[in-house]
């Protein structure tokens, strides 16, 4: 049975890390290798500092999957969705590889990052590096509680693997995106209460859905549920704020089993619906709120495959 990365279903941890990199070309062969040390490497650290609760998670670029591992690619895995819209600024950075590190020590993260880049030294460039924290008991900058539906237990697994049925290959793996979103903090803090709350859909204390009298259609709960709060959610989202002195918001990974998951619902929120001959068009009035006060300046699409694929693609072809 294929065993999953532990990053993609991890409770939510105190501080997190974020690597992009673009490999250097003709490197494959190596870097294959290297990555299966990585993810050991962050399985020795997990279990040296066991009160850090340390998990990662490697996954490689949509555009890159095929010169790393030529032999098979996971079925619909595509570059980021830029859909067209007026109502979002958006921005696909060209990563070949992602490696996200979260722990409840700053320190166990700041020794995983220096090893793996040492373990990748001269196959690879640094093109980014992220820091994510938790704020207060699990919100974001906009002082709301982050996704408050996020699935949790078995669910989670569920919706953030890949069914071993549908592609034995890339069973447990998962389809991720990230995005760096910025929030324009000075206009969100004009805002009174109750107007962020109409924005967000939930009750800014409890994280509870509004009364259906003030749960406006263009919420940000509402539309990141594709128009259901009782529908189950396609996505199992990581979300972690970060913050300088000019610039704050909110790093967001999401993962899912299924390859169009990610693009259904950031179509939803960016107010593309079915008209009558059943054609995705985008309608100015329906789309999330919230973006009326952020942009992303960071979009990338990516697969994280299961621990056991990284383990037997490095090695070396038999006959």
């Amino acid at each position: 049975m294929a065993r999953e990365q532990l990053g993609i279903c991890a409770e939510a941890n105190l501080h997190a890390s974020y690597l992009l990199f673009n490999a250097i070309e003709g490197h494959e062969a190596i870097l294959r290798q290297k990555l299966a040390q990585v993810a050991l490497l962050l399985a020795r650290l997990a279990e040296h500092f066991s009160e850090a609760q340390l998990t990662g998670v490697v996954a490689i670029g949509a555009d890159y999957w095929d010169s790393l591992y030529p032999g098979a690619r996971p079925l619909g895995l595509q570059p980021f969705p830029l859909l067209a819209s007026d109502n979002l600024a958006q921005t696909e950075v060209w990563a070949d590889l992602f490696i996200q590190i979260r722990s409840d020590r700053l320190d166990v993260n700041y020794i995983a990052c220096q090893q793996i880049c040492q373990i990748l030294k001269n196959h690879v460039d640094l093109l980014e590096q992220l820091q994510g924290f938790r704020y207060l008991d699990g919100r974001d900058l906009t002082g709301f509680i982050d996704t408050p539906h996020n699935p949790k237990g078995s669910r989670k697994r569920q919706l953030a693997l890949v069914d071993a049925t549908k592609q034995p290959v890339f069973a447990a793996g998962s389809y991720l995106h990230l995005q760096r979103w910025h929030y324009d903090m000075a206009r969100w803090q004009q805002l009174d209460i109750l107007q962020q709350e109409e924005i967000m859909g939930i009750s800014k204390i409890e994280g509870s859905i509004l009364p259906a009298a003030r749960l406006q259609h263009s919420s940000h709960t509402l539309t990141s549920r594709m128009g259901n709060v009782e529908s189950t959610p396609l996505l199992v989202m990581q979300n972690m704020p970060f913050a300088q002195h000019n610039s704050q918001g909110l790093i967001s990974l999401s993962y899912a089993g299924e390859a169009d998951s990610f693009r259904q619902q950031l179509s939803y929120q960016l107010g593309y619906r079915h008209d009558n001959s059943d054609m995705l068009q985008p309608l100015n009035n329906q789309y999330d709120l919230l973006f009326d006060f952020c942009h992303t300046d960071l979009c990338a699409a990516f697969f994280a495959p299961s621990l056991s694929f990284l383990e037997m693609a490095c090695l070396p072809a038999s006959g």
